[in-house]
């Protein structure tokens, strides 16, 4: 198209004149458009007779000739498309110069209107802006002012009616508070009145109990001081409460609990109950097909298993025990039928354990193998006690992929393990937080080398009659066990205070030491120990170079603060004065155990009931009168007392220490031979809740006190009653009968205890130790 624009560019003006008045464009695009749309056969011939037939029409025609004329009317399009660049007329008017403006022309045309047209529109558009702005502006002037002055006036108006609503509820909160005062008087003193009135109905019925077994009045039949209602009130309670008292009870009383009625046997049924399984106390009746069922009720949901001392079972158990995919915590301690078999049946099946107590059985290296197969959460592991493995089995738990993240060890007694086995620990264990190695007799300093060396991360050290053989050389290496917070072992005669002191230095996270028997102690090595700030209990038994000046070292201490714990039995050179002194510094101290301190006068011992926050007191040995009793109850927290071997104890200082320690709950009174029938009645009378009690070689006692203890003291879960030689069948048979909470009795060189009410005692209480005068 372009190169046919320049070739008619390049014609005279007359001729582009000619062409264009004769519509000669027009002519040869009908003709051109009818040759393409039709192509007839003869192609000449029809051009003539278009031609022909153009030159025979008017005027008028000729003017409208349009590019579909010669075309038949069958072949026109419908829609008629019209492209002027495509038409040969555009081609000829653009050529003339005098008909058509350039494109050029056509431009600025166009942009002079443009840019005319947007000058006149930019200039309204702002004179109605600027319009509206001082408008917009001037109105919002208005409402400012409008809403600054409403804003004072109702604030005015609102801070005039808060001022009336605060007068108003300050004379209602006086008028509440008025009234509150005099409902909570009233509300205290029906409180008062009220229990004062229970605890008169509660000592009258006790005083007609007593009086009616002083004058022989049969009240075997009769158990307890107050009938209740005849109702069940466990089914009375809301699901989950009847569960949760439930779960205190074992699997024997579930058992006799689900055969009371079908509440109570669809309230046994509850996952939460058998989420724990302690078989312990079934161990001698529990078959392996017993076992197998129990097992089998709450597999789904099991996650604590207890088989100690379970002799009877078998394979099948073991079984059952692998299919329990959620059990955790495992304990299989005693059990003679562990073997590798059983381990690797168990590992097999609970991956997930995280607890497996295998202490006093028979494994071997193999069953570490397979520990180290599956066991890959393993925290607590215990074999003590368990001698046929040998080094090799740390060997494999160091090789494999299991009990990598064991935190808890305990390889008592285990005897067999050479140093190699130590450092087999020490290479599988590096995490190991708490180590208890107790009765290992061989252990010596080339056991703890490599110990102390790579377990860094050691928090707890347990060395019970195992630490008799180190040297210096052993404690200097527990100085880089930087994270120690408890450290135990006794019986050590190599250990100075210079050890002590450097222990003290590096690990100054101690929280709990235990160095009973260590007879190289001295004084300065209380000294040392007093820098731990946060010392809580501490145990220097038995270390008979500790005086006076030592307690006072330590309670000037940064301990004694924190102190909770102190053992200070057989450190004979301890007087009154470290007394004195634990009184004034040590505000936290709640266990105390002074034995056998002869220095320590009655005066000293009278300065103990003054330690508030006191709950454990041991006196055995010591010279503990009457006097020291009254002021020892002054201690309002006393849950245990032991006052063994003191003989100068009479009824009335354990009457009058009762009374003043209503809460107590172990009380051991073995070998003070002065003490009689009443002082046991004054004490079941006060000390309601008691559940441990020794009156060991307390001659004078009869069977009216075992009566007394019966009837009053509910709670008695254990008593010893060995050696008193004025108890016989009636008082163990009212003992029986009326304790229900009683699980275990020693009996030891009564003569007048028949074997026939030992053998019916046998029936109620589990666990009776006896001994016949005749054998």
């Amino acid at each position: 198209m372009a190169s046919l624009i320049k070739l008619f560019l390049t014609l005279e003006p007359s001729l582009r004149f000619y062409l264009r008045s004769q519509r000669i464009a027009e002519v040869h695009e009908a003709i051109i458009s009818s040759l393409i749309v039709c192509q007839p056969k003869d192609p000449i011939a029809w051009l003539i007779s278009c031609l022909t037939e153009y030159h025979s029409l008017p005027l008028s025609d000729k003017v409208n000739l349009n590019w579909d004329y010669f075309i038949p009317e069958a072949y026109r399009p419908v829609n008629r498309p019209f492209n002027l660049e495509s038409s040969l007329s555009y081609v000829f008017a653009v050529c003339d110069d005098s008909l058509e403006p350039t494109e050029e022309q056509i431009g600025i045309a166009i942009s002079h209107y443009k840019s005319h047209i947007q000058k006149n529109l930019f200039s309204a558009w702002l004179r109605c802006y600027l319009i509206r702005l001082s408008e917009r502006r001037w109105s919002e002037k208005k409402k400012h002012a409008a809403d600054e002055y409403y804003r004072a006036r109702y604030l005015n108006i609102y801070f005039r009616q808060w001022l009336q609503w605060v007068k108003d509820r300050i004379e209602r909160q006086k008028a509440a508070v008025c009234h509150l005062k005099h409902c909570s008087e009233t509300y205290q003193l029906r409180i008062i009145l009220g229990e004062w009135n229970v605890v008169a109905q509660q000592a009258r019925r006790t005083r007609d109990y007593f009086d009616r077994i002083e004058r022989g009045e049969d009240n075997q039949q009769n158990g307890s001081l107050g009938q209740g209602e005849a109702r069940d009130e466990l089914s009375m309670l809301n699901r989950e409460a009847a569960v949760r008292i439930l779960a205190y009870l074992d699997i024997a009383d579930l058992a006799r609990c689900s055969q009371v009625c079908r509440n109570w046997k669809m309230l046994t049924q509850s996952s939460m109950l058998w989420a724990k399984l302690d078989l312990h106390r079934t161990n001698k009746v529990l078959s392996d097909r017993l076992a197998m069922r129990f097992i089998q009720r709450a597999r789904p949901f099991l996650q604590h298993l207890n088989l100690r001392q379970c002799s009877r079972i078998g394979r099948l158990t073991f079984l059952g025990i692998s299919s329990c995919k959620n059990l955790q915590d495992l304990n299989l301690s005693e059990c003679p039928s562990v073997d590798d078999e059983s381990i690797k049946i168990i590992t097999g099946g609970c991956h997930i354990l995280l607890y497996l107590n295998l202490s006093h059985t028979s494994v071997t290296n193999h069953s570490f193998r397979h520990l180290a197969r599956h066991c890959h959460f393993l925290q607590f592991l215990s074999v003590a006690y368990s001698r046929q493995f040998s080094d090799r089995a740390f060997g494999y738990l160091a090789n494999g992929r299991g009990c990598r993240k064991l935190t808890h060890l305990d390889i008592s007694g285990c005897t067999q393990l050479t140093p190699v086995g130590f450092d087999a620990i020490a290479d599988a264990f590096r995490d190991l937080e708490i180590l208890v190695m107790d009765d290992i007799n061989n252990l010596s300093d080339k056991h703890m080398h490599n110990l102390c060396k790579r377990m860094t991360h050691l928090k707890q050290i347990s060395m019970w009659s195992s630490a008799r053989r180190l040297s210096g050389y052993a404690f200097r290496q527990m100085t880089s066990l930087t994270k120690l917070t408890t450290v135990k072992f006794d019986s050590n005669k190599l250990i100075t205070d210079e050890h002590l002191r450097l222990i003290c230095r590096s690990c100054s996270e101690i929280c709990h030491l235990s160095i009973p028997d260590c007879i190289s102690v001295t004084d300065m090595c209380m000294k040392h120990i007093g820098t731990l700030k946060h010392l809580r209990v501490l145990n220097v038994a038995d270390c008979l170079l500790i005086s006076d000046t030592g307690i006072k070292f330590l309670t000037e201490g940064a301990c004694q603060n924190r102190l909770r714990e102190l053992n200070l039995t057989n450190c004979m050179r301890i007087s009154d004065s470290s007394i004195t002194n634990l009184l004034r510094r040590c505000k936290r101290l709640a266990y105390l155990k002074l034995c056998y301190l002869d220095k320590i006068t009655e005066n000293g011992l009278e300065l103990i009931g003054q330690m508030e926050q006191l709950i454990l007191i041991d006196l055995t040995g010591t010279q503990t009168s009457d006097t020291t009793l009254k002021n020892l109850g002054y201690s309002g927290h006393l849950r245990s007392v032991i006052l063994s071997s003191c003989r100068k104890i009479t009824d009335l200082g354990l009457t009058k220490f009762t009374t003043a320690c209503p809460n107590l709950e172990h009380l051991n009174l073995s070998f003070c031979a002065q003490l009689s029938d009443n002082a046991i009645r004054s004490m079941a009378f006060c000390c309601k809740y008691l559940t441990t009690l020794n009156i060991c070689s307390c001659s004078l006692l009869t069977d009216m006190s075992l009566q007394y203890l019966s009837g009053v003291c509910k709670y008695l879960y254990e008593i010893d009653i060995s050696y008193c030689q004025l108890i016989t069948d009636k008082g163990l048979k009212c003992l029986g009968e009326n304790s229900a909470y009683l699980k275990r009795v020693i009996v030891i060189e009564c003569p007048n205890i028949s074997r026939a009410a030992i053998s019916l005692l046998l029936r109620r209480v589990p666990y009776v130790q006896y001994q016949y005068m005749d054998i």
